[in-house]
C-alpha cells in the first residue's frame, strides 16, 4: 500500500510537469509575443506624440489666440476650463502612456540587443515629453513615474522637471554616438524600420536632441541663470534647414492615419483664424497701417482664408464671429477662400498642412532660428539676432511653401514663387537693417511661422512675457475671462482629470492642483 501510495504520487508528479510543460506551450503564441520588438514599439509611440499636439493645440490655440470659437464666449476663448473632463489633458496621457512604459519596453528589447540607436531614440522622445509637458502643466510626476508598484505618485515642481529635460537629452546624444561608433553607419536600416520621423538617419536624430536643448535653455529666459550663448550653441548644433524638422508621417488612407488638421478627420471646422494673425498677415500691425493689404505677405493664401466677399477676417477674443450666419462674410475654413463645407473630396490637394497626408510637425526650422534671435537680441548682439530673424522668416517662406507630406520631411510644391519671397523680405513687414530690429518683429514672425502646429510653442512665448500687448501687439486680453481666474490670465494647464482629479488627489493638494484659479498660477519656468 505504501509503495503504491508513492507511485501514484510519482505519477500525478509526473503528470503535473507534463501539464505544465503543455499549459506554457500552449500560451507562448508566436503572433502574440510577450516582449516586443523595439521596431514594432517606435511607431505608435511617435504617433502619440502627434496626437498630443493635436488635440491638445485645438485648447491651446484659442488661448494663444491662434484661433478662436465663431461662438461668444467660448470656455477656452475665456482662458477657462472644462471641470470634470479630459479635455486639453492630452498630452498628460501621452507622457505617461504613449511614451510612458511603451518606452521601458522600448529599452527592454534595445539594450540587450546593443540597438543603441533605439535606447537613445527612447531618451530623446521622453527628454520631449517632460519639456513639452513641463511648459503646460508645471508639476508633474517624473522621479516616481513608471514605477508599477505605486497606485499614487507625488509630483515635482517645474526645475525637476526641466533637469530630468537635459539629463534625457545627455544620454541620448551618449547613446546615438555610440550607436555610430559601433557600426559606423550614420543612417540605420535597423532603426529605419519602425522610425516614421527621421527614418533611421541618426544625424537628423542628434539635430532633434540639440533641437530639444535649445527649447529648454530659451524658455527659461526669465531667470537670472538664462545663457543666451547656450541657446545658440545647442540650435547651432541643430536643424539646418527644414529637412530636419521633427514631424511624424501620416498615410492619410483613412482617418485612423490621417493628418488631424486634414479633411478626412473633419476636425477643424470648430477654430476659426484670430484677428491676430489676420493682421499680421495683411500687414497692418507691422506697418502700423489701419488698411490691410492682401499682397505682402504670400503666406496670407496658403495658412487662412478669406470670406466669399474676399476680405480675411479673423475672430477677436471671446466676441466670436459676428458673421457667423452670413455665408457671405463669415470667417470660413482654413482649407481655402469662402470654403464653409469640409472639401473631403480632396483629401491631398489642400494647402499647407491641410491634407490627410500632411506630416505631424512636432518643431521646425525656423523656430529653432527664432529662438537664436529672441536669445542674441536679449543678449545685446543685434546683429546675430538680425540674421536669425531673417533665416527665420525665409525657413517659415519655405515652410509654407513646401509643407511636408507622407515620407517627405519637406515638400517641393513651391506654392510661393521666388519673386513672392524677395518682394516680401523686401518690403515693410521686415526690418531692412538690425538696428531696426524689436523683440516684437521677431516674437510676431515666429507666431506666424508657428501657424496651426506650433500653439503650445506660441503659448509659452506669449506666458513668458506676461501676454504683453507691446510684444504680441495682435494679442487682445478677453473681455471676459472664466469666472474661477478671479480676473487673472490662464498660465497652466491642469494634470489630466481621470488619472490625477479621480485617483491622485492627496497629491494635487500639496501644491494647489484643487484651487478653482490654480490655472492661473504662473509655471517655474517663466518665474524670475
Amino acid at each position: 500500500m505504501k509503495k503504491f501510495r508513492y507511485t501514484l504520487l510519482a505519477t500525478l508528479a509526473l503528470l503535473s510537469a507534463s501539464s505544465c510543460k503543455k499549459y506554457i506551450d500552449v500560451n507562448t503564441n508566436p503572433n502574440a509575443p510577450v516582449t516586443a520588438d523595439a521596431s514594432a514599439l517606435l511607431p505608435p509611440i511617435q504617433a502619440g506624440m502627434a496626437r498630443g499636439v493635436w488635440f491638445d493645440s485645438r485648447y491651446i490655440g484659442q488661448y494663444a489666440q491662434v484661433w478662436g470659437s465663431s461662438a461668444a464666449n467660448n470656455v477656452w476663448d475665456e482662458e477657462g476650463y472644462l471641470p470634470a473632463t479630459d479635455n486639453n489633458g492630452e498630452m498628460w496621457r501621452t507622457v505617461y502612456f504613449s511614451l510612458g512604459q511603451n518606452i521601458t519596453l522600448l529599452w527592454q528589447d534595445a539594450l540587450p540587443k546593443k540597438k543603441w540607436d533605439y535606447v537613445a531614440v527612447g531618451y530623446a522622445l521622453r527628454a520631449w515629453g517632460w519639456q513639452t509637458g513641463g511648459d503646460l502643466y508645471d508639476h508633474m510626476i517624473v522621479k516616481e513615474a513608471f514605477d508599477p508598484s505605486r497606485l499614487t505618485f507625488d509630483y515635482d515642481d517645474g526645475s525637476v522637471v526641466y533637469a530630468e529635460v537635459v539629463k534625457d537629452c545627455q544620454i541620448a546624444l551618449n547613446y546615438m554616438n555610440l550607436a555610430i561608433k559601433t557600426d559606423g553607419q550614420t543612417i540605420s536600416p535597423t532603426l529605419a524600420k519602425g522610425d516614421y520621423m527621421y527614418y533611421g538617419d541618426r544625424k537628423k536624430w542628434i539635430k532633434f536632441i540639440y533641437a530639444i536643448l535649445a527649447q529648454n535653455a530659451l524658455h527659461l529666459s526669465n531667470k537670472a541663470s538664462f545663457s543666451p550663448d547656450n541657446v545658440k550653441k545647442y540650435a547651432d548644433s541643430s536643424f539646418v534647414n527644414n529637412g530636419d524638422n521633427a514631424s511624424v508621417e501620416c498615410k492619410g488612407s483613412q482617418s485612423g492615419d490621417s493628418n488631424f488638421w486634414g479633411p478626412s478627420r473633419g476636425n477643424i471646422g470648430a477654430y476659426k483664424q484670430s484677428d491676430f494673425i489676420v493682421r499680421l498677415l495683411d500687414g497692418r500691425i507691422f506697418t502700423g497701417s489701419t488698411i490691410p493689404n492682401y499682397t505682402l505677405d504670400p503666406r496670407i493664401k496658403q495658412i487662412i482664408s478669406a470670406s466669399k466677399d474676399g476680405v480675411y477676417r479673423g475672430v477677436i477674443g471671446t466676441n466670436g464671429d459676428p458673421n457667423a450666419v452670413d455665408a457671405t462674410t463669415l470667417v470660413p475654413y482654413l482649407f481655402g477662400d469662402g470654403v464653409t463645407t469640409y472639401p473631403t473630396t480632396a483629401p491631398f490637394g489642400q494647402r499647407y498642412i491641410y491634407n490627410d497626408n500632411s506630416r505631424g510637425v512636432l518643431m521646425t526650422y525656423s523656430e529653432i532660428k527664432f529662438f537664436v534671435a529672441e536669445a542674441m537680441f536679449k543678449k545685446g548682439d543685434l546683429a546675430g539676432a538680425y540674421a536669425a530673424y531673417l533665416d527665420g522668416i525665409k525657413g517659415s517662406l519655405d515652410f509654407v511653401s513646401n509643407p511636408p507630406q507622407a515620407t517627405a520631411l519637406a515638400g517641393n510644391q513651391k506654392f510661393i514663387t521666388d519673386a513672392a519671397i524677395t518682394a516680401y523680405l523686401q518690403g515693410p513687414c521686415v526690418k531692412q537693417s538690425a538696428s531696426a530690429l524689436t523683440l516684437a518683429d521677431i516674437m510676431q514672425q515666429k507666431f506666424i511661422s508657428l501657424y496651426v502646429w506650433g500653439s503650445l510653442e506660441a503659448w509659452a512665448d506669449e506666458r513668458r512675457y506676461n501676454y504683453d500687448t507691446n510684444i504680441f501687439q495682435g494679442f487682445s486680453k478677453p473681455g471676459t475671462l472664466y469666472p474661477d481666474n478671479g480676473g487673472k490670465q490662464v498660465y497652466l494647464v491642469r494634470p489630466r482629470y481621470n488619472s490625477e482629479y479621480i485617483w491622485n488627489v492627496p497629491a494635487l493638494k500639496t501644491f494647489g492642483g484643487l484651487d478653482p484659479d490654480y490655472h492661473t498660477k504662473k509655471p517655474w519656468f517663466i518665474l524670475p
